[in-house]
Parts: C-alpha cells; structure tokens; sequence
C-alpha cells in the first residue's frame, strides 16, 4: 500500500510541475503579444511612426590572404590590384625579346648610391666615407659595375655604358633626382639603349653561397610600382609588370647557378627612375655585411644571365653553365 501511495504522490507531482511551466509559458506568451500590440501605446508614439529596426549589417568578411607571386615579396601597402596583375602578366609582355644585339650602346650601368660598400677586409680595406660607404670607386658598387660592363663587353660582345658619375651629393635622399638627369642624358644621346641597371648593395644579414669553392653574395632585383607612399603616384608611371617580368626571368636563371644565390624580387611603391624604360634594373648586389670579394663574385653570374636572357650567341665552354638556355 505504501508504495502505491508513493508512485501516485510520484505521477501528481509530476502533473503538477507540467501544469505550472504550461501556465508559466502562457502567461509569458500573453505577455509578449500584449507589448507587441499596444507598443505605440506604451511608448507614447503611432505604431506607424515608429522607426523601423535597423537592417542586420552584411556578414563578416573573413580574411584572405593577399595574392602571392612567384618568387616575389611585396611591401606593405602594395595593393591587390597590383598584385594580381602580376600574377596574370604574360610572357607575351614588352620585354619576351630583349635585344642586346648591334654595336650601337644597348646597356646604361649606374649607380644612384655609388659609395655604398662592403664590410671591409685585410685585402680589401678603404677609407670610409660613411657607415659602409667609400668613395674609393675601386672598392665600392662602381667597381663592381665595371666589372658588369667589363663582362658584357668583352664575354658575351653587348655594347654597354657605365656611368661613374657620384649621385649622392649633396644629400642621399634626392640621389633619385640626379640619377634620373644622367639617365635622361644617355638615353637623348645613345636612343639605342634599351636596358638600364642601377647598381646598389643592400643593408642586412649578409648571405652568400658557396659555387665552384668561391663564396658568392646574394642578389635581389627591386622593381617599383610608382604609386608612392601616399598612393597617388607619379605623373610619370612605370611600367612595372614589364620591369618585373624581366627581374623574373633574370632570378630564374641565376637560380639555375645555385638554388640559393637569389633572394625573391622585392616590390615597393617607389619609382627608382623605372619609367624611363620597360626594361629598366634595380639590382642589389649583396649586402653591407658581405665582403667585396663575396659581391664581385656575383657579377659574373649576373651578366651570363642577361646574355642568355637577351639570347645572345657565345661559346658555351668559355663560360660555366649548367645547359644551353633558350630565353
């Protein structure tokens, strides 16, 4: 009996509790609908003048990833747009067949920033002129643009020009300015030219390879977009899709030498006097930590690589190669 008493206090207890939240519910219910019918009322104001609720925003937006090129790094700020046209230039472009070929000045060499130099040895000391810096043209950036041209000239038969003219007095932020005038002057009067290099050496950690038992310095090619650090850019534009696709196509071939010899090209909202041609260089022959010995190095692998690029004829087994290259 006990236990019968017991589940039926159990089954209406339990009835009752359902009863409460069913009322609990109505009651809300009632509640919720008498607020939505008399909403002008409590508020003071028409139902049909009330302000609608605003519109739920449009859904957040995750984050994309910026559009990556090939072997390319891009400064902050550097836009999509930019990127994607990148990305999407054709090898078909302005530059698929440079010409190097003739006796008339294809070449300009220069320098913007010409005592930029190399930590120094025992066997290549100087008289500094600045952190880095000397202007003893035969340990700083225009010996190594001799060097260049020498290579040019005399290896491959490209005739070039190289430009010693110091750019940086009176000061080195408007080096840009006097560098543009010599190039200006060349290209009035040698029209021939078509390719422009701006020699420089970098500022950072000093990386080099080891190719044949010599120590080569890293290179890296800047190519600027011309927008500058407000994004207005200049009157004067460059095209850098087809600067760019030219320092491509020159690290591709550097990297055939050694896998490690080239940094990826950098690309930043500077102009660097690159509407002068589509086929203008900025290239950074190692850094202030490299030795001089370690970044004359380089040059060599670097004027193979314009010949082969600009498909000049040479005999093969006068210069290291890994194979024929057809640009």
């Amino acid at each position: 009996m006990k236990k019968g008493r017991s589940r039926r206090k159990s089954k209406n207890s339990a009835g009752l509790l359902t009863g409460r939240i069913v009322r609990a519910v109505a009651v809300a219910a009632a509640i919720l609908i008498g607020v939505l019918l008399f909403r002008g009322t409590l508020l003071g104001v028409p139902a049909d003048q009330l302000p609608e609720a605003p519109e739920a925003g449009p859904p957040a937006v995750p984050d994309i990833n910026p559009i990556e090129v090939e072997l390319t790094k891009f400064d902050a700020g550097i836009s999509d747009s930019i990127r994607l046209e990148l990305l999407n230039v054709s090898d078909a472009g302005n530059n698929k067949n440079v010409d190097l070929s003739g006796t008339a000045p294809r070449v300009l060499i220069y320098h913007t920033h010409t005592t930029e130099a190399y930590t120094p040895t025992r066997q290549y000391a100087y008289t500094a002129c600045g952190e880095w810096r000397t202007r003893q043209n035969d340990r700083n950036v225009v010996a190594l643009g001799e060097r260049l041209a020498e290579l040019l000239r005399d290896k491959y038969g490209i005739a070039v020009l190289h430009d010693t003219t110091d750019h940086e007095p009176p000061t080195l932020k408007t080096a840009y300015e006097r560098s543009l005038t010599t190039m200006q002057k060349y290209k009035k009067q040698y029209p021939s030219i078509t390719m422009f290099i701006d020699l420089h050496r970098d500022a950072g950690a000093g990386g080099f390879v080891t190719i044949n038992g010599k120590e080569v310095a890293q290179m890296m090619f800047v190519v600027g977009t011309g927008k500058g650090a407000t994004g207005t850019g200049y009157a004067e534009m460059p095209d850098f899709a087809a600067n760019h696709a030219l320092a491509k196509k020159l690290t591709e071939r550097l990297l055939q030498f050694n896998a490690g010899l080239m940094r990826d090209i950098r690309v930043k909202s500077g102009r660097y006097n690159q509407h002068v041609s589509n086929q203008c260089l900025l290239v950074e022959i190692g850094d202030n930590k490299n030795t001089f010995e370690q970044a004359y190095n380089a040059v060599e692998y670097l004027a193979q690589a314009i010949a082969d690029v600009a498909g000049v004829s040479y005999e093969q087994d006068a210069v290291q190669t890994i194979y024929q290259f057809t640009p």
